[in-house]
């Protein structure tokens, strides 16, 4: 098969290369122009479970939720739906009547002039034709509501507002409109909806320091002046009519407020002094929530002096952080942390103020003033920013692969046709992506996948060209016959016939094939692997990442075979013209070099290889104690996915200060401390319909079709279900009525009404204390409509509706229903902690369980939920992370064994592995690697990309013959120079990512470059000294019929799979061969090449270098 393809090429180069140019420039272009490009503005989207047994339950809540909605098939209130259906005869029979209206023929309509009249009334003007309307009436209705007015009194107001208009125009100054750092009430409390900086104090002073205090006054000016136009047309006023933007809410502004100065440029030592004083006192109020907001209206039973303009309470809950003030004591005062609003909007209309911000000095500090953090609501939308800015980095890591393969193979046509092949590998990946396996959803992440087949597509290419030198020389050298006229140098090799081409290409890719395969499998077994994971992000990321590595291969295998051999052979291009004598300095100095550190690595193999089986191996050890035992992979403890460096303000703001003020505490759905809800749902099955490699597909409701709480055996077990959880330890009992919480419970008490009402005399049969608990399927049926009705009109101060109680389906009249959900609080408070959080679960979970068993049949597809999503993240990424790497070894493991033939040169590359694997890891652990989504990724791949060295030297090792030391000593000259250049060019592409102000470059660049560096010296120092230990001696010969002319080629590419890329070799290519044909029949080839004298000596002094010397005699 090689043989007739090798055939193809030779024979129909420039019609293959046409091929596949077409169809990879149209497999790239298609998804590019038909579909629509990918989006990075949420980048956290599809970070979360999709799959498990929670996830499930989670979108079906969700799913619950979002069909209660006025739109949608369920109700929580009956009576929403009669209204639905009354206003729906309503249009019917509207639409009716104007259609029946639109078939008569009108009169024409005449046209009377309408009297001037100096008083106004309104009408009212309906959608019909008919005009209801009235002189002395005002008919209100649905409609739009007209007055009509003089028209004189219509002329005089619009020039009264003309006049206005103009007196406002010529108050505004037109370049610039200079805000005060003024100190007003007028704007009410400042909110979580509004820009926030944290600024803090580098002089250990107190932030209510009269000295900060000042600062901070001038820091907020400058920030005003700062943002020029863009601050004024952004900022917050206390109404439309308003000129002047909302004043800035900080300390100094609320200390100018308390002390009656319209500015804090005019406060005094004493002024700041008092307000300490005042905060000191208040503090208490504050703390037994005696002190809330809105008490400037009396509402609170406080001192005056805490309660004017809400400045107390405004300075304790939004601006002072919460250790200062703090109970017991109150008397801390001093302040560390500050915050300061801004009137501008937490949205990404304030780029461009953020932009002049980080581009002026104030973003870091003013004076010992500094700004740590700060929250704009800007987080995803400079994030869509910078993650096409800092492509760049990944530029220039690809430049430095570009530099290097420019100078190994010293064309510039080819380096340009083999990254034209990357780029081709990626679009037609995203192809394959869209169309083929037909995802929508492309994380950012997928980004990072350019990184690693630049790397990859670099070291195929080396490899191939490496094997293409070593192939042709040699079938070359074995065809010389010496002339003993002089010959002249000819500029096209294939005047010798296509015989010769045809066999270099298929020796070439007879070896080359194999290695490259080898390695490819390798690296897309191990993105693969991710594929076992629970989370969106990351099975989009493994589908891409291992498809972009395949589709490199194939084109490994047809686009660069075919360009070097146009470029070596058809064009026959002088590549010395390009480089020069900088090429040939950079070869003689990397061929000492290369010898150099040959002979040092051997050396240390043979005369230490106990002390690095040793060293290493106890390194290894000790990292799997790391990794798994102490510390450990830490699970995230924190909710906020980070996108940024750790030092970047809005990473700080999220991770160290959002915690220290006390509306962000208070102002989350649940947090921290919080207490988690109870839920127990019926009616819905726990079943996620949607596609789980797209987040945004939630799927459909799926109705449990044998749900049935009307039956009087589900009614009594569900009384007896709420009553024992009361009974349990997770319980929290909490005060006053609990009316939707266990709706049955307040379903016996409504029944327990009188049937006659003694005011009124109302029937209230059969929904009153004549029908007996459990009620009949017609009872419960038509009372728990009204009961349910007359629930919803209960006052809001004793109830507040929740999601808690019966779901009713709109489509059935009457309203049947269709899911319920009984609802509690627990004793158990929300942490991040995973323990505390499986404890839980756990606990409640089986109590669910063991209570279903006994439920009749109707009730008994119940199913527990709480907030535990980012339990369920937690405990898939410990999983799921865990899975991936040992699947990923495995199978790395499975490749090995057919490769070696060699059990104990399998076991020995599984332990270099899966110890370079390790160590990698607890490297990233001691640095505060938390297993977060791209850190799974990145740990779960580590053992496929690490075995790579190791199968290289297993190879070489394999096909050496001889002692093992001597095979040993094959091993590493053969493949130490090639791996460390491979690990070289892939580690400074992952180094130049560092400089990313974006974590996920900086983690995945951290990452490559560590891979590399770790599984190169565990593949080069432990592998071989375990080898030089426990492998065999090998006693293979070559015939000697093999050693002859063109077929000597086998013995002397037995071991080329293991020459990688990147030993850069001087070889003989700067001298052209001059080649005959040979008519005669004996002649083993077809042609018969001639060389130089020169080329000769050249050969005879690259067969002297160890690296190169495959024979084995």
């Amino acid at each position: 098969m090689l043989s007739a393809y090798a055939r193809f090429i030779v024979r129909h180069s420039y019609l293959t290369l046409f091929i596949i140019i077409v169809i990879c420039t149209l497999l790239t272009v298609v998804p590019l122009v038909c579909h629509n490009l990918p989006s990075f503005s949420e980048p956290i989207i599809g970070f979360e479970t999709r799959g498990t047994n929670l996830a499930d339950r989670f979108i079906a809540w969700e799913n619950l939720i979002d069909e209660t909605r006025p739109s949608r098939r369920l109700a929580v209130n009956p009576k929403d739906i009669e209204d639905q259906i009354r206003m729906n005869q309503t249009y019917h029979n509207k639409i009716r009547k104007d259609k029946s209206r639109s078939g008569r023929k009108h009169p024409k309509k005449q046209h009377h002039k309408r009297k001037k009249n100096n008083n106004t009334f309104a009408t009212t003007l309906y959608r019909s034709p008919e005009l209801n309307t009235t002189i002395d009436h005002v008919h209100w209705s649905y409609g739009k509501n007209v007055s009509i007015e003089d028209e004189n009194a219509v002329f005089l107001k619009n020039h009264t507002r003309k006049q206005w208009k103009s007196l406002k125009k010529l108050q505004q100054i037109p370049d610039y409109v200079f805000h005060p750092n003024y100190a007003s009430g007028v704007c009410g409390a400042p909110a979580t909806d509004y820009a926030h900086l944290v600024v803090t104090s580098t002089d250990n002073k107190s932030m209510l320091s009269f000295e900060n205090v000042e600062k901070v006054c001038q820091l907020q000016s400058l920030l005003m002046e700062l943002g020029e136009e863009d601050y004024n047309r952004l900022c917050e006023r206390s109404s439309h009519s308003e000129e002047m933007c909302c004043p800035i809410w900080s300390v100094p502004n609320y200390i100018a407020l308390i002390s009656g100065k319209n500015s804090c440029e005019n406060l005094t030592r004493g002024d700041v002094t008092n307000v300490v004083n005042i905060l000191k006192k208040c503090a208490g109020y504050f703390h037994n929530f005696t002190l809330m907001a809105s008490c400037e209206l009396d509402r609170c039973r406080v001192p005056k002096y805490c309660s004017q303009y809400d400045a107390v309470y405004n300075l304790l809950f939004y601006i002072i952080d919460s250790d200062a003030f703090s109970p017991p004591t109150f008397s801390e005062t001093f302040v560390k942390n500050v915050m300061i609003f801004l009137p501008l909007p937490t949205s990404s209309t304030v780029m461009p103020y953020y932009m002049k911000l980080q581009g002026s000095t104030l973003h870091t500090s003013y004076g010992t003033l500094t700004i740590p953090a700060m929250e704009l609501g800007l987080k995803n939308a400079l994030f869509d920013l910078w993650i096409i800015e800092d492509t760049w980095l990944i530029g220039l890591g690809g430049f430095f692969v570009f530099i290097c393969v420019w100078v190994y193979t010293k064309s510039i046509l080819l380096t340009l046709l083999l990254f034209t092949a990357i780029a081709y590998s990626l679009g037609i990946a995203y192809f394959l992506y869209v169309y083929v396996f037909n995802l929508e959803f492309f994380p950012f992440m997928n980004l990072l996948v350019i990184v690693v087949v630049i790397g990859i597509g670099a070291d195929d290419a080396f490899l191939y060209v490496k094997v293409w030198k070593m192939v042709s020389k040699q079938l070359i050298r074995d065809n010389v016959v010496v002339d003993e006229n002089g010959l002249t140098d000819i500029k096209n090799v294939s005047s010798a016939g296509e015989t010769i081409l045809i066999q270099i290409l298929e020796e070439t890719l007879k070896h080359s094939v194999l290695a490259i395969f080898i390695t490819t499998l390798t690296t897309a077994v191990a993105f693969f692997a991710s594929y076992v994971s629970y989370i969106p992000a990351i099975n989009c990321f493994s589908v891409f990442a291992g498809t972009a590595v395949l589709v490199n291969f194939l084109l490994m295998v047809s686009w660069l075979p075919v360009s070097v051999f146009i470029l070596d052979v058809k064009l026959c291009i002088n590549r010395w013209l390009i480089l020069s004598s900088i090429s040939k300095a950079i070869y003689e100095i990397g061929g000492d070099i290369k010898v150099i550190l040959n002979r040092f690595i051997i050396t240390c193999i043979m005369r230490l290889h106990l002390f690095f089986v040793v060293i290493l191996g106890a390194i290894g050890i000790c990292s799997i104690i790391v990794v798994f035992y102490y510390p450990g992979l830490q699970l995230p403890d924190s909710k906020q996915f980070q996108l940024f460096q750790t030092s970047h303000p809005f990473e700080q703001y999220d991770i160290y200060f959002r915690d220290k003020f006390l509306f962000e505490r208070f102002g989350r759905d649940i947090g921290v401390g919080s207490r988690m809800p109870l839920r127990w749902i019926w009616g819905i099955k726990p079943i996620d319909n949607g596609n789980h490699m797209d987040p945004f597909s939630k799927g459909k409701l799926i109705f449990d079709d044998n749900f049935s709480i009307s039956n009087p055996k589900s009614q009594t077990w569900l009384l007896d279900f709420c009553a024992k959880i009361k009974a349990q330890p997770f319980y929290q009992s909490t005060l006053g009525p609990l009316l939707p919480n266990c709706f049955i419970e307040t379903f016996k008490v409504y029944m327990s009404r009188r049937c006659i009402d003694n005011i009124d005399k109302i029937n209230r049969t059969p929904c009153c204390e004549s029908s007996q608990f459990p009620y009949t399927k017609e009872v419960f049926d038509f009372c728990i409509v009204e009961a349910m009705e007359s629930l919803y009109q209960t006052s809001r101060a004793l109830f507040m509706p929740g999601v808690a109680g019966p779901k009713f389906m709109r489509s059935s009249y009457p309203p049947t229903v269709a899911a319920i959900v009984v609802e509690f609080e627990s004793v158990v408070p929300y942490t991040m902690s995973y323990t505390a959080m499986n404890d839980f679960f756990i606990q409640v979970e089986n109590w669910t369980k063991q209570e279903l068993e006994t439920a009749p049949l109707g009730m008994r597809c119940g199913w527990f939920l709480s907030d535990l999503q980012f339990y369920d993240l937690q405990k898939t990424l410990a999983g799921g992370t865990v899975t991936a790497l040992l699947l990923s070894a495995a199978l790395g493991f499975i490749v090995l064994i057919p490769s070696t033939f060699s059990i104990i040169i399998s076991v020995c590359a599984l332990l270099a592995m899966m110890f370079s694997s390790t160590v990698t890891i607890a490297i990233l652990v001691l640095n505060g690697w938390k297993l977060n989504i791209l850190e799974s990724v990145a740990i779960s791949t580590s053992a496929g990309l690490a075995v790579d060295f190791s199968l290289h030297y297993a190879l070489s090792f394999t096909n050496a013959s001889g002692t093992k030391s001597s095979r040993v000593k094959f091993a590493l000259s053969t493949s130490a120079g090639p791996t460390a250049a491979a690990a070289l060019t892939t580690g400074f592409a992952g180094i130049f990512l560092l400089r990313s102000n974006l974590l996920p470059y900086s983690q995945i660049g951290t990452f490559l470059a560590l891979i590399m560096s770790v599984s190169w010296t565990y593949a080069t120092f432990f592998l071989c000294s375990l080898l030089n230990m426990f492998g065999r001696n090998s006693l293979k010969e070559v015939p000697t019929e093999e050693r002859k002319t063109v077929s000597r080629v086998s013995s002397i590419c037995s071991a080329v799979p293991n020459l990688e890329s990147h030993e850069l070799e001087h070889l003989a290519d700067s001298n052209r061969t001059n080649i005959t044909h040979s008519h005669s029949p004996s002649s083993i080839s077809a042609t018969t090449v001639v060389l130089h004298d020169d080329f000769e000596n050249s050969l005879n002094k690259i067969e002297k270098k160890p690296s190169v010397d495959l024979n084995i005699d």
